[in-house]
């Protein structure tokens, strides 16, 4: 019984969790980040961060049992507001920390930061998903096995994806900031909302009980989250258009820059070239948007921080892959302006 739970549980958790990963993938609309590296931050958000969690969880529910007792709601709610949310945050973050850390140069902007704190969320989600659906067919059966599955992978599947993203776009802003204030508490402010987020959300939770009105203000409250989160993302694209729109004269010719600076047009050369069913065409596009934005996403730092050799030879590594891309993309003639 508990292995067909647990083989059930696990593929009605990485389904959904497939879904909302190539969610949270297509939010990075200019300059897709690595998905090696995005694995590798999913990874380290189920397993790793998770053990982490877990084990923290443990030794700081123990002052808690001897303060407060095991039965009491105060245990409960100190247990779910507050060490949760503390320890699982950190765990997680850390991915984020070591992206940082060890592929500086992979992270642009704040949209970067918030994707792979959203895929360390994601990864965490997936293995507390599975104990909580393996645990309840244990303990109550496939009946409720069906109501929380459906509870934590339809209206809560994307909560450490917003929890995590918030702390990932603050380890970002930390980096990346232009204003001085942003790059000071960044850090500070992405932990502390997405740790506040998390607290109120278990809180809603661990109050509900009979009736349903704290976990649906949870709800309420976690996709305000996301809304917030999807204003900050329109905000980083039109940043990076913007980056795009400066960069790239005098590296392409006017008609491609339109096409790279208006979604709808963009939009429309890759979905003809794959209704037409030329996926050669459909790759290079992708790997003409990737190029280019890279391209200006260099250029944008090099005038924001200064001469650096290593972001010059990236630079000269980018023009000369787009020399080799441009004479003909799906149909649209494209050409280096000669200057």
């Amino acid at each position: 019984m508990i292995l067909v739970g647990l083989l059930v549980s696990l593929v009605v958790g990485l389904v959904p969790t497939a879904g909302y990963a190539g969610f949270v993938y297509w939010l990075d609309q200019h300059e897709k980040e690595p998905w090696w590296l995005l694995l590798l931050v999913f990874l380290w958000g189920a397993i790793p961060a998770a053990g982490m969690a877990i084990i923290a969880q443990i030794l700081l529910d123990l002052p808690s049992t001897w303060v407060l007792g095991s039965s009491s709601l105060a245990y409960e709610l100190v247990g779910s507001s507050v060490w949760a949310p503390v320890t699982e945050e950190i765990a997680k973050g850390l991915g984020v920390v070591l992206v940082i850390l060890l592929f500086r140069r992979e992270v642009d902007s704040v949209l970067d930061g918030l994707v792979y704190g959203a895929m360390a969320g994601l990864g965490f989600a997936l293995t507390e998903n599975v104990l909580y659906f393996v645990t309840t067919v244990a303990e109550s059966g496939w009946g409720n096995w069906v109501a929380v599955v459906l509870l934590r992978t339809v209206p809560f599947g994307l909560n450490h994806a917003l929890f995590t993203g918030m702390v990932g776009a603050g380890m970002a802003a930390t980096q990346k900031g232009r204003a001085p204030w942003v790059r000071r508490y960044g850090l500070v402010a992405g932990l502390g909302a997405g740790m506040v987020f998390h607290s109120i959300h278990n809180m809603g939770a661990s109050l509900s009980g009979d009736t349903c009105a704290p976990l649906c203000g949870s709800l309420v409250f976690d996709w305000g989250g996301l809304v917030l989160l999807g204003v900050l993302v329109a905000l980083v694209w039109r940043q990076e258009t913007a980056w795009i729109r400066a960069h790239l004269p005098g590296e392409v010719d006017e008609e491609l820059l339109q096409v790279l600076t208006r979604w709808s047009r963009w939009q429309a050369e890759r979905w003809t070239s794959l209704l037409r069913g030329d996926l050669t065409s459909w790759r290079r596009w992708r790997k003409l948007r990737q190029t280019t934005a890279e391209l200006a996403f260099r250029k944008e730092k090099l005038a924001h921080q200064g001469p650096d050799p290593l972001t010059e030879k990236e630079i000269e590594g980018y023009r000369k892959q787009l020399s080799q891309m441009l004479p003909e993309e799906g149909g649209l003639v494209m050409h280096r302006r000669s200057d």
